[in-house]
């Protein structure tokens, strides 16, 4: 089908239909349909797209055509918080002391890392929820970066680029996930160490015991927790 065969193709498209588009390029890369090189050469139109003609261009290839208008239609977004739109990332400055994620936390499918400082970034994923399933990691200035992630999930490191004496990447996790799993793009670049791992059987065992002191007097979902200066090995 033509794009100009396409019902109200001229129209002008909002920020929530643009965003839709990118969510749906973006799920495309996580189930394989699209590797991250077309992932970020299509985000632009997307993101800056002035008619619906605008998003067939960049989906007719992963959307059936005739399908093309209710995708794009009525979507719910996530919000307007940081880390759920492309714009308004969620923007974590590394200090000396450093920074942690961890415990149970919405992980945003946009996050900007910034080292002011040379300390460490550390996410830890193993109980976080994924708001999609595919979260974009751009890493600037100079922070050692610490990922876990849980058995399932793919972590691409191919798109980061480290320099300087103590620029390492050390990433025991498979670029792509298995099954509906989360995959996580890690690029930009640092001067220091970048790890990805899976979470070690001892800290698992550690968390069933935390949730099992707890059980008994019930629990709620923790927000992200900053502990500075905490040890990431």
């Amino acid at each position: 089908m033509e794009f100009h065969d396409i019902p109200d193709g001229r129209l002008r498209v909002t920020a929530l239909q643009r965003d839709r588009a990118a969510s749906i390029l973006r799920e495309a890369v996580a189930d394989g349909r699209l590797t991250v090189e077309e992932l970020h050469a299509r985000l632009p139109t997307a993101l800056n797209a002035f008619s619906r003609e605008d998003l067939y261009r960049i989906l007719d290839d992963l959307v059936p055509a005739r399908d093309l208008p209710s995708v794009l239609a009525d979507n719910l977004p996530l919000g307007d918080g940081p880390g759920l739109s492309w714009e308004n990332p969620l923007i974590i400055r590394s200090s000396w002391s450093g920074h942690t994620f961890d415990g149970e936390w919405d992980l945003p499918p946009f996050i900007e890392i910034i080292g002011t400082g040379f300390g460490t970034v550390r996410l830890n994923c193993t109980f976080a929820n994924p708001l999609q399933k595919v979260i974009d990691v751009v890493i600037t200035g100079n922070p050692s970066v610490h990922v876990i992630v849980p058995e399932g999930w793919g972590v691409d490191v191919q798109q980061l680029n480290v320099s300087g004496q103590s620029g390492t990447i050390y990433s025991v996790v498979p670029t792509r996930p298995s099954g509906d799993h989360p995959r996580l793009i890690l690029r930009g670049s640092t001067t220091m160490s970048v790890r990805v791992r899976h979470p070690k059987p001892r800290e698992l065992r550690k968390r069933a015991r935390q949730q099992a002191i707890t059980s008994g007097t019930g629990s709620r979902r923790d927000a992200p927790t900053n502990r500075p200066g905490e040890n990431s090995r």
